[in-house]
């Protein structure tokens, strides 16, 4: 095929050898050329060729040229048949070939359209244009006037086609290659701008803002040396924007990508649960600023992570993450100012551009997300000043951090959400497993499954360790791995070889964080001995200080305030607590000293009458909590029974006496805990006889005697009340006496039933002395007490001759004495005693009215409730009122599913058994 090639010299380009001749021969094919197949008159061509002097010859000379031209053009042209290649039209001569067999036609015919291609493959096609180019185009005719206009249009050709090959190379991101080839350009044409605008935004592209700001510059000089002219407009706002770091500028300009980081960490296999926390975020975080706050090993990274995955989408301008180490074994969380530089290197700043300033970062990375939208993970963040830098100036990008710390202040200045994120619940911890270990292995054996769960207690990197023990012994069943948990002790159940974040070490990070103060705190807590610890025992154990001590410990997630005032450890934090703890019996006295004190005082406010008081001065330093009525007193002795009986068991001799004498009356008189009462009364009974302390003997017979007869075994009562009050005559001790005496009348005379004439003259003598007792003390102590006397001497005088209205005087007299004492328990007791009294004198409306006044004066005491129901339920059945009767006893039945009532054989007797027993419960006074 042949080829005429005019970029460079000119030269015919065939299989064959061949030469276009001399110079005048050569010329005239260049002339051919040049006119781009257009026919060029055969005069102008003798003209150009001999200097518009040509010799006589001259046409005949041209028409000898042309015919060489035209057999080296077409050499297997036949003789006589027309040429195809180098034709004659008009008196002139025309080239008639494809542009493809002419490298300046082809040049020009891809260059002209290369604008329209894609910019891959502009510079696929644009490189190969600019590869025909050999020099100078006409190379040896570069000096005769006809060619020097067409070697300006082809060389001004060859300039535009490198100034597109180069933008095109930049739209593509051949960085590398763009910049040498714009650097070429422009130190070959020093004056033509648009090679240095390319030059500019290339090295831009390329993080080498002070060099583009530089090639600028020098080409401002040249311009002003040679021409003393400014550059034009477009390049005085490249060099603002480039000073500026506009990114969008120079995406608008080259159509360079904006970097699109996609930082994200992988997110965890065996993810579990959490479906309504990743429907929150989705709620929440938006645009917005979202702190997911929890425990260590919880799982905050692992849902801030899958979500921020599942949304990856939402944000087209990529996703950043940074962890802030605000909690890990490194000492230091990471500063604000080093997060920003690699946020900014991400997002395609060169580093030299990069202020080192913090504020001046801050104002950078603001300035270069604004427009964009992108989603942030702060990933364990330490606190709302380490987070703050990091965040946007305007919305448009959504914020996730996660902390152990709620980070309160960017709440209340930045206005952030909240998600708290607690442990796993049981179902939650099961699916956990069954994820991690397969369902069929898991639930094949449940008792072992649930086990581990309650071990782990919902945490998941508990589950975790878990799961990665028994991946790594397939072989062993659940029972095994849960044997082994329950045989190894606080948290080294939860170790793996190689594992260095464990739990112990999670947990530790939380509390390096903390201050002196509220560490020890964190450590003396452990040594509570309930599920819970209030706010007034801490003060008592860390003074007035524990309350900004409880804010941080909750904030960091190492105490929970699961009710307002009271704060519970996770147990497997407990655990790691317990491990720091030194000896301590300073916190053990105080933890005893708070509760024993505010136990009195709770018990002063249910049972004001109670004579002789024996506890002493409160001791300095304890916080003891006071109760504005009964009502809030009883509340708190329901919360903090478990607590208050565990402490007895550590309180010591000195201690224990006094425990039983403020817990006995709520015990024995209002939630029937009797067992426990006899219990605490034997040890503190064991104390008192070593010191020989005969009061303390006395008082604690009478009450084991009194529990005796909360559970009707009179029988077992009547010993300790008949030591009691041998007690109380030995000592002189009239209220030890009365006490004792009329214990003695109340369990001769039974204590539910109305007592035979037998009982009621057995019993009478004691009652009559205990009362006189209770008279000669006076005031309301032994007015209350000589109200709770007359109620056996009422039941002998029901038996005496004309001896009812008596009785029945006597026993609403009873019932004054405590109203006008304001003792509505004690009122309420008299009323039953009136109810029985109507109900035995056969008249049931007015003992329905008595019952109904007990119920009334019992409130919601639900143990206390039970005595008048069934009073109620017999009075209606007697009166004929069954449906009454139905709903009476509908309602005991329903209050003995959760009272502890003490004697189930009798209830059962009135109001019939009921299917699975009844549970134990008490009765009236």
């Amino acid at each position: 095929m042949i080829e005429v090639c005019v970029l460079g010299p000119v030269e015919v380009r065939a299989e064959e050898a061949g030469t276009p001749g001399g110079y005048q021969q050569q010329a005239v094919l260049a002339m051919l050329v040049a006119a781009g197949g257009r026919v060029v008159p055969a005069d102008r061509i003798v003209d150009q060729i001999w200097g518009g002097e040509p010799p006589a010859s001259a046409t005949a000379t041209l028409q000898a040229y042309i015919s060489r031209l035209r057999r080296l053009l077409e050499p297997d042209r036949r003789p006589r048949t027309a040429p195809q290649i180098l034709v004659s039209e008009a008196a002139g001569y025309a080239l008639r070939l494809p542009p493809e067999q002419v490298d300046a036609w082809r040049f020009e015919r891809d260059v002209t359209g290369s604008p329209d291609l894609p910019a891959a493959e502009a510079v696929a096609v644009l490189g190969e244009a600019l590869a025909l180019w050999r020099g100078v185009p006409y190379e040896q005719f570069a000096d005769e006037p006809w060619a020097r206009p067409e070697i300006a249009r082809l060389s001004e050709l060859r300039c535009a086609a490198q100034e597109r090959a180069i933008a095109a190379m930049l739209r593509v991101g051949r960085i590398a290659e763009a910049v040498p080839a714009a650097q070429a350009l422009a130190d070959a044409e020093p004056l033509r701008g648009e090679a240095w605008r390319l030059l500019a935004l290339g090295l831009w592209a390329a993080h080498r803002s002070a060099e583009a700001l530089e090639a600028l510059r020098r080409h401002r000089e040249h311009l002003a040396d040679e021409l003393g002219l400014d550059p034009e407009p477009a390049l005085a706002r490249l060099e603002q924007a480039i000073l500026s770091q506009r990114g969008e500028v120079l995406h608008e300009a080259v159509g360079a990508p904006h970097l699109r980081p996609a930082q994200l960490p992988r997110s965890a296999s065996g993810f579990s649960a959490r479906v309504a926390e990743l429907g929150a975020l989705t709620r929440l975080a938006g645009e917005s600023l979202v702190v997911i706050s929890g425990a260590g090993g919880v799982g905050k990274t692992t849902l801030a992570v899958r979500w921020a995955h599942a949304v990856a989408g939402r944000y087209p301008d990529g996703q950043l993450y940074a962890d802030l180490r605000g909690f890990g074994p490194e000492e230091t969380p990471a500063g604000p100012a080093d997060v920003l530089f690699g946020f900014l290197i991400a997002l395609g700043l060169p580093d030299h551009r990069i202020p080192p300033a913090l504020d001046e970062r801050v104002s950078l990375f603001r300035s270069v997300l604004a427009g964009r939208r992108m989603l942030l993970v702060l990933d364990n963040a330490a606190d709302a000043d380490q987070v703050r830098p990091l965040l946007p100036g305007a919305r448009g990008c959504a914020v996730v951090v996660t902390s152990r710390s709620v980070l309160g202040g960017l709440v209340v200045a930045e206005g952030a959400h909240t998600l708290r994120l607690d442990a796993f619940d049981d179902e939650e911890a099961r699916n956990y497993l069954r994820g991690r270990l397969g369902a069929a292995r898991v639930d094949a054996e449940p008792a072992a499954r649930d086990e581990i769960v309650a071990r782990c207690g919902g945490l998941p990197l508990a589950l975790a360790v878990v799961c990665a023990r028994a991946a790594t012994r397939s072989a062993f069943s659940l029972t095994a791995i849960a044997a082994e948990l329950t045989d190894e002790e606080g948290l080294d159940a939860f170790t793996v070889a190689g594992f260095k974040h464990d739990l112990r070490a999670v947990f530790s990070w939380s509390y390096r964080q903390l201050p002196a103060g509220a560490a020890a705190l964190f450590r003396h807590l452990a040594l509570h001995p309930g599920t819970d610890v209030s706010r007034a025992a801490a003060i008592s154990v860390a003074g007035d200080g524990a309350r900004a001590q409880l804010r941080l410990l909750c904030d960091a997630h190492l105490l929970d305030e699961r009710s307002p005032g009271r704060y519970v450890y996770h147990d497997l934090v407990r655990s790691y607590a317990l491990e720091l703890q030194e000896p301590s019996p300073d916190i053990q006295r105080r933890f005893v000293e708070h509760y024993l004190f505010t136990a009195a005082n709770a018990d002063e406010a249910c049972f004001p009458y109670r004579q002789p008081r024996r506890v002493p001065p409160v001791p300095d330093g304890i916080r003891a909590e006071t109760f504005a009525d009964e009502k809030e007193a009883y509340a708190w002795q329901d919360a903090e029974y478990d607590t208050l009986l565990a402490l007895t068991e550590v309180c010591g001799d000195a201690y224990l006496k006094i425990f039983f004498w403020v817990l006995c009356c709520y015990q024995q008189d209002v939630r029937f805990h009797v067992q426990d009462s006899i219990a605490l009364a034997r040890r503190a009974l064991a104390v008192a006889e070593r010191d020989g302390d005969r009061w303390w003997i006395g008082f604690l017979q009478y009450a084991i005697g009194r529990a005796y007869l909360r559970l009707n075994q009179i029988e077992l009562s009547v010993p300790p009340l008949e030591a009691a009050i041998a007690v109380g005559r030995e000592t002189n001790d009239p209220i030890r006496l009365a006490h004792g005496l009329l214990a003695l009348a109340t369990g001769i005379c039974g204590v539910h039933e109305v007592p035979t004439r037998e009982q009621t003259i057995m019993a009478y003598p004691y009652a009559v002395e205990a009362l006189a007792a209770y008279r000669k003390m006076g005031g309301t102590f032994g007015r209350v007490e000589e109200a709770n006397a007359l109620h056996p001497i009422a039941w002998y005088h029901f038996y005496r001759p004309d001896g009812r209205e008596q009785a029945r005087a006597l026993l609403q007299e009873s019932v004054d004495i405590h109203v006008r004492c304001a003792n509505a328990h004690g009122a309420a007791a008299s009323w039953m005693h009136l109810a029985r009294f109507h109900a035995v004198s056969g008249d049931p409306a007015r003992a329905v009215t008595a019952f109904e006044e007990a119920l009334g004066l019992y409130g919601d005491m639900q143990d206390l409730r039970i005595e008048p129901l069934i009073g109620l339920y017999t009075a209606h059945l007697a009166a004929g009122d069954e449906q009454a009767a139905n709903r009476a006893r509908g309602e005991a039945m329903s209050l003995l599913e959760t009272a502890r009532y003490p004697d189930i054989e009798r209830l059962e007797a009135i109001l019939g058994p009921r299917s699975g027993g009844l549970s134990p419960g008490g009765f009236g006074h």
